[in-house]
């Protein structure tokens, strides 16, 4: 091992360190997603008290609103509106993925080797969401609207071991070591965060379940399954195939029912179904 190369392992231990003695800084949400997390808290709040929070984002209303109308949820008439597209998604739905999506942009990276890794994860993030939100449509009962959001919040442990990069003034370490460690390390602080923003369990517990394919989950599949499936189908066609040599022992994807990847990639409804999530996320 050269010089270099443990400098580096030692900065990324001293980093996992600092996780493993929860020194977890919590990355602080905007004050409009705030304010609509306690409004839909709020038993006596109406779907026009959310979007009057909601309209000072026009981002947010956008996205919102091209969400609402995403073909995999089936609505019979067009979204226009903001209240139209809260009625549609429900309150505690816009709540968790107006927090999703504020979570994705809580980091802002500094140094070019961040900023790669910070690309990096929103790229799969995304990618995850939009294969997670067609196995649940295709292959399960559950709703391809929760898929899709444990899907963007899969790996969201990642953004704060990168600013804990920062802090530590490690932009110089080698991008690939980094982005291996934060594989390593990401669960157990993505269901840190989900739980302190109090998700649905079977939201939160996602980070931590969807890398155990071994675990003990009954013969009905959860948003783990989707999500553990979908990080492999999201990734080409040979990487998929060098990690799973037989698929009949990957017990997500027999939970899902999916006989093979190429069940996906053939496919002619699901591969259109995932140009319109990927689409609508875009």
């Amino acid at each position: 091992m050269s010089q270099q190369q443990t400098l580096e392992r030692k900065a990324l231990d001293a980093v996992a360190e600092g996780f493993r003695l929860n020194a977890l800084k919590l990355p602080s949400l905007p004050e409009v997603t705030a304010q609509v997390r306690a409004i839909a808290a709020d038993p006596d709040a109406t779907v026009e008290d959310l979007a009057q929070q909601l309209v000072r984002d026009a981002a947010l209303t956008a996205r919102l609103i091209r969400v609402a109308n995403s073909p995999l949820l089936r609505g019979r008439m067009e979204v226009r509106t903001l209240p139209q597209a809260i009625t549609r998604l429900g309150f505690y739905y816009v709540r968790d993925l107006v927090t999703a999506l504020a979570l994705e942009h809580a980091f802002e990276p500094r140094s070019p080797v961040t900023r790669q890794l910070q690309q990096r994860i929103s790229r799969r993030s995304k990618d995850v969401a939009a294969v997670s939100q067609v196995l649940a449509r295709h292959c399960t009962g559950l709703a391809p609207e929760q898929a899709l959001l444990a899907g963007l919040l899969h790996f969201i442990g990642a953004l704060p071991l990168l600013a804990a990069v920062e802090d530590e003034q490690l932009g110089h370490v080698d991008a690939a070591a980094l982005f291996a460690m934060i594989e390593s390390r990401h669960a157990e602080v993505g269901g840190r965060i989900l739980r302190h923003w109090r998700f649905p369990e079977d939201i939160a517990g996602v980070p931590e379940a969807y890398g155990d394919p071994s675990r003990a989950s009954g013969d009905t599949p959860d948003f783990a399954d989707i999500v553990a499936v979908a990080c492999l189908l999201s990734r080409p066609l040979e990487q998929i195939g060098a990690e799973i040599a037989e698929w009949n022992d990957f017990a997500p994807a027999q939970r899902l029912g999916l006989e093979s990847a190429a069940a996906f990639y053939s496919s002619d409804a699901m591969q259109i179904d995932l140009q319109k999530s990927m689409g609508m996320l875009n």
